[in-house]
């Protein structure tokens, strides 16, 4: 019997290098390959997978994010999800675990380890990346574990998330409005509403607050 799984990602071309690694084998079968939440939605609602291979990160207001994972977990939780992220940090990993991820990967993972992960899922166990296990061991000894985002982190705008994730990056206020198409001035009022909002009275305060929210990235951290 073949195991059937949806892949949702934004990136295309993501979406067909994982489908070309796991169509080689001979028990999985995918069934859709989807970029926003709604589509994933409606295609598991319709198509009752087997597994949902996902990317949670996203700046598009319909991308596929922790609350639609959570959302069709609840609906069906007899669907395991194997998280795929660019942009793992111990903020995303509890949340996604939380929300009932049964694996959770970096993207830049062996095609063998991949395939590992999906079947350790398929047969009822979880599975987390050696790099994730040491996210969260190194959280959990440091005491930086945040089960949920602050209240402050909830009220920004998906744009306003874009340039903070920026600012933790340690990206100019130049290159910031060049990579999001903005003029200076747009991204410099971007930058003062998040100040006032975070209460920060300064760029190394929202740099601190960033870090603090676990904005900085895991492969930022090696």
């Amino acid at each position: 019997m073949k195991h059937s799984i949806i892949l949702a990602d934004e990136n295309k071309f993501f979406l067909e290098g994982i489908a070309s690694v796991l169509s080689s084998v001979k028990d999985i079968e995918i069934l859709e390959r989807v970029r926003y939440g709604s589509e994933l939605e409606n295609t598991v609602y319709a198509r009752n997978p087997s597994m949902i291979i996902a990317d949670p990160v996203t700046e598009h207001p319909d991308g596929v994010n922790v609350a639609v994972i959570q959302k069709i977990k609840q609906e069906q939780p007899e669907t395991k999800i194997l998280i795929l992220s660019m942009s793992l940090n111990l903020r995303l990993v509890l949340e996604v675990l939380t929300a009932g991820a049964e694996g959770c990967t970096p993207k830049a993972v062996e095609p063998e380890e991949l395939v590992f992960a999906v079947h350790t899922i398929l047969s009822g166990g979880m599975y987390l990346n050696s790099k994730v296990i040491r996210l969260l061991v190194d959280g959990y000894i440091k005491k930086r574990c945040v089960p949920t985002a602050s209240e402050h982190l909830k009220e920004l705008s998906v744009r306003e998330r874009q340039v903070l994730r920026m600012i933790s990056e340690s990206k100019s206020m130049r290159e910031i409005a060049e990579e999001l198409c903005i003029s200076r001035s747009t991204a410099d009022t971007h930058r003062a509403n998040l100040m006032h909002k975070l209460g920060c009275e300064n760029l190394n305060k929202l740099l601190r607050f960033a870090i603090s929210e676990g904005l900085i990235n895991l492969e930022d951290r090696q």
